[in-house]
């Protein structure tokens, strides 16, 4: 590996503009913003990129050819092959989920197979969403853990999982929170001190073709939103939350509203703040 992810940060929350990566066949693109301002965007790194994680300061991408990730001054291979999905464990390393079906964890400057899922779509924390289902790392591997058709999965708080007929909590099993085809879906990261477990969740969004829901004080409710198109990535970051729709309008959301700014990235594949 030519590259380690630990030494190398995107952002380290010294100044206060945040920077919000966008992923798709277009590539990667950066959008900077301040509060619910929105400042410049632009391409800056060009590839078909399928998924993309940020947490800590750093971000991967999960592409066609290899996983990515930042260096501060551009983009570095990590030598593992096309992926379809990546995300960051609950102990901070990088998890991704390759083409070739193998879900590997990165462990210093080596990695680990977890075990191989064909179908994956989204990883978050130690849980990984496909259409076959949602699986859950653990010490002796992946473990399948329920549901079907899961588009993305959520590891903070509670967990979550948007699925092709309903959006899910983990509790005592997966329990039904909202109904409907969910395709993303995101919350309040967990701290660097924290595990995913069932228990009281914080606050989330969670989108389908045709609404956004925000779950706030206890309760989900739909959220209003400045324009009409159907929301394909959520992501959430210590200032709020932020999304792309199909038609290539980003949204933000810092506590005063929902904002929307037109960048032309349609049908992006997934948001990310580092």
């Amino acid at each position: 590996m030519d590259i380690s992810i630990d030494e190398k940060r995107v952002y380290d929350g010294s100044d206060e503009s945040v920077p919000v990566y966008v992923v798709g066949e277009f590539g990667v693109a950066a959008i900077e913003t301040s509060d619910d301002l929105v400042g410049e965007f632009g391409l800056k790194h060009q590839c078909t990129a399928r998924d993309a994680a940020g947490r800590d300061g750093r971000l991967a991408v999960a592409t066609d050819e290899d996983v990515l990730v930042a260096t501060g001054d551009g983009f570095g291979a990590l030598g593992v092959g096309p992926a379809v999905a990546v995300g960051f464990g609950t102990d901070g390393d990088l998890v991704a989920a390759l083409g070739d079906g193998r879900v590997i964890r990165e462990r210093g400057d080596s990695w680990t197979e977890l075990g191989e899922v064909a179908d994956a779509r989204a990883v978050d924390g130690d849980f990984l969403a496909g259409a076959s289902g949602v699986y859950r790392a653990t010490s002796g591997g992946l473990r399948q853990v329920g549901l079907n058709e899961a588009r993305d999965v959520s590891a903070a708080e509670t967990p979550l999982a948007a699925t092709d007929d309903g959006l899910y909590r983990l509790g005592n099993g997966w329990l039904a929170e909202l109904e409907g085809a969910f395709r993303a879906v995101s919350a309040s990261p967990a701290g660097a001190d924290q595990t995913a477990s069932a228990g009281d969740l914080g606050e989330a969004h969670a989108a389908t073709d045709a609404a956004l829901f925000e779950f706030a004080e206890g309760a989900w409710r739909t959220v209003s939103l400045p324009v009409e198109e159907a929301i394909v990535a959520l992501d959430r970051g210590s200032d709020g939350a932020y999304a792309m729709t199909a038609e290539g309008t980003f949204l933000l959301s810092v506590g005063d509203g929902w904002r929307s700014q037109p960048v032309g990235l349609r049908e992006a594949a997934a948001v990310a703040v580092p």
